[in-house]
C-alpha cells in the first residue's frame, strides 16, 4: 500500500528529483515576476503534490539538516527506510489539510551564555515545513526588496559589506552621511497573524496549515543555524517585514535595519514611518531599539566596524566585540593545561581560520589584527613542553595560524559572481544542491535562455 504511487522509484534518482523541482520552481518564479498569480498558484499546487518535492523534503529533514537528531513531542529522532515512505504517503494524503502537532520546548544556552527557548516540531511537521518552503520561497524571492540581504540563500553576507562600501565611499560622499539603525529582535514575538496570512502568496490550503501552525505557538525569528537550510521561520519573518525597505534607502539583514541618511534627510520623519509600518504589523514597540550615528564615528554591524575617515576613505575592520570574543576563545585553548601542544594546534586551526576567512575583505593591516602577540604567547606555551623544540613549535604555529591567501578571495568572488535571484533577473536553486550536476542552473526570466 505504501508503494502504490511509487512504482518508478527504482529508476528515480536524487539528481532527477532535484532537476524536476528546480524547473517547477523556475516556472513559479517567472510567473510571480510577471504578475501571473493564477499560474503561480497552479505551480505551487504542483510542487506540494509532487513526489520529488516530498521525497526531497523528507530527505532534507531526516538526513541533511543539522537539527535532524532533535526530537519533537513524539520522541522520534530518526526514521527507518520504510518509515520514510510511510511519511511520504502521509504527506501526500494530508498536505492540503495539515494539522500540526504540539511543539516541544527546549531551553539551552548559546555561545554567549544567554538562555534560549527553542520550539521543536515533530519530524512529520518539519517535513511539511520544508515542502511548503519549496513552494513559497521562489514566489516571494520574486517580490522581495533587493536590499533585503538577511537569511536568504540567494545572497552572501559579503554583499552587505559591499553595500556599505558603495554607500559610504568617497564618491558617494559617505563623509556627510548618517546611519539610522533599528533593532527588531525583541519585538517580533507577537504580531498580527491575519496580516501575515494575507501577505503570503500561496493556495488557501497552505495558508490554512500555516495559520494552524501559528496558533500552536510557532514563533517567527531569524536563527543563524538555519541560514543554509530550508527554514520556514526565516522565510515567514522576511515575508512579514517585507516592505519596510521601501521607506528610505537602507539595508536589512534579519533583525537589523540600517538607513543611510543624507545631510538634508529628516530622521524624525523616517522614524515615524518605520513605527507606523511596525504598528500595522501588530508589533509592540516598547522594546524597539533606535540609534543614530555619524559615519565618521563608526558603526558596528554583523561583527564589522564601518567607518569613514577624515579624508573620506571607507574602512571596514573587525568590531571590538567580535575581536574580543575571538581572543577569548583562542586564549581559552592556549592557556588550557589539559591539552598538549598538538591538541591545542588542532583546536586553534578551525577557530583562527573561521575568523580570518570571515574578515577576508576587511582592512587587517593593523598590528592588533595580525595576531602577533597571540602567536607570541602560543609559542611561549608550546615551547615549554619537553617534547617540543624551537623548530617543532614553529611548525605547529604555522599550521594553526591560518594565513588568508589571494586565492581565497578570488575563488569566493568567482563563486558568487552570479548570485541566485540577484536583482530579480535570474533564478537559481538552493546552494545546497550544488552537489548535483544541473544542465541548466541559471536562466533569464525574460527570454528563457540559459545564462551559463
Amino acid at each position: 500500500m505504501v508503494f502504490s504511487n511509487c512504482s518508478s522509484l527504482n529508476v528515480l534518482s536524487w539528481e532527477k528529483s532535484v532537476q524536476t523541482l528546480y524547473f517547477l520552481q523556475m516556472r513559479l518564479f517567472k510567473s510571480i515576476y510577471i504578475g501571473d498569480v493564477r499560474t503561480a498558484l497552479k505551480m505551487q499546487n504542483l510542487i506540494i503534490h509532487s513526489s520529488c518535492a516530498r521525497l526531497l523534503a523528507i530527505r532534507e529533514v531526516t538526513q541533511i539538516s543539522i537539527n535532524k537528531k532533535i526530537s519533537g513531542v513524539d520522541g522520534q529522532t530518526s526514521l527507518t527506510f520504510f518509515e520514510r515512505f510511510e511519511l511520504n504517503e502521509f504527506l501526500r494524503i494530508n498536505v492540503n489539510n495539515w494539522v500540526p502537532q504540539s511543539l516541544k520546548k527546549i531551553v539551552f544556552r548559546d555561545k554567549n551564555g544567554n538562555l534560549i527557548t527553542l520550539k521543536v516540531p515533530t519530524i512529520s511537521d518539519r517535513a511539511w515545513h520544508t515542502l511548503v518552503t519549496f513552494a513559497l520561497q521562489p514566489a516571494h524571492e520574486a517580490v522581495f526588496h533587493p536590499t533585503n540581504y538577511g537569511f536568504r540563500l540567494s545572497y552572501s553576507i559579503y554583499d552587505v559589506q559591499n553595500i556599505f562600501s558603495l554607500n559610504l565611499n568617497k564618491r558617494s560622499l559617505g563623509l556627510q552621511k548618517r546611519l539610522l539603525s533599528f533593532s527588531l529582535e525583541k519585538i517580533l514575538y507577537f504580531f498580527n497573524h491575519d496580516f501575515l496570512i494575507r501577505k503570503i502568496i500561496a493556495p488557501r490550503s497552505i495558508k490554512l496549515g500555516i495559520f494552524r501552525l501559528l496558533k500552536k505557538g510557532f514563533s517567527l525569528g531569524f536563527e543563524e543555524e538555519k541560514v543554509q537550510v530550508y527554514s520556514l521561520s526565516n522565510l515567514l519573518s522576511n515575508v512579514l517585514l517585507d516592505g519596510i525597505e521601501n521607506i528610505h534607502s537602507c539595508i536589512r539583514f534579519g533583525y537589523s535595519l540600517v538607513y543611510f541618511l543624507k545631510p538634508f534627510d529628516n530622521e524624525k520623519i523616517i522614524i515615524n514611518k518605520v513605527k507606523s509600518f511596525l504598528v500595522s504589523l501588530g508589533l509592540n514597540l516598547t522594546e524597539l531599539t533606535i540609534s543614530l550615528t555619524s559615519s565618521q564615528f563608526g558603526f558596528d554591524f554583523l561583527g564589522w566596524h564601518f567607518k569613514v575617515s577624515k579624508n573620506g576613505k571607507f574602512l571596514s575592520t573587525p568590531s571590538i566585540s567580535n575581536y574580543q570574543n575571538f581572543l577569548k576563545r583562542v586564549k581559552h585553548i592556549i592557556n588550557n593545561s589539559n591539552y598538549g601542544s598538538n591538541v591545542k594546534a588542532n583546536k586553534l586551526y578551525p577557530v583562527i581560520k573561521e575568523w580570518k576567512l570571515y574578515h577576508r575583505f576587511s582592512y587587517m593591516n593593523s598590528s592588533r589584527f595580525s595576531l602577533f602577540f597571540v602567536k607570541k604567547r602560543a609559542f611561549k606555551i608550546f615551547n615549554k613542553e619537553s617534547k617540543q623544540d624551537y623548530y617543532s613549535t614553529k611548525t605547529l604555529l604555522d599550521r594553526c595560524f591560518y594565513i588568508v591567501s589571494s586565492s581565497d578571495k578570488v575563488n569566493f568572488l568567482n563563486t558568487f559572481s552570479i548570485s541566485p535571484y540577484y536583482g530579480h533577473m535570474i533564478f537559481w536553486i538552493s546552494s545546497n544542491h550544488n552537489r548535483f550536476d544541473l544542465k541548466s542552473e541559471i536562466f533569464c526570466i525574460h527570454c528563457g535562455m540559459n545564462v551559463i
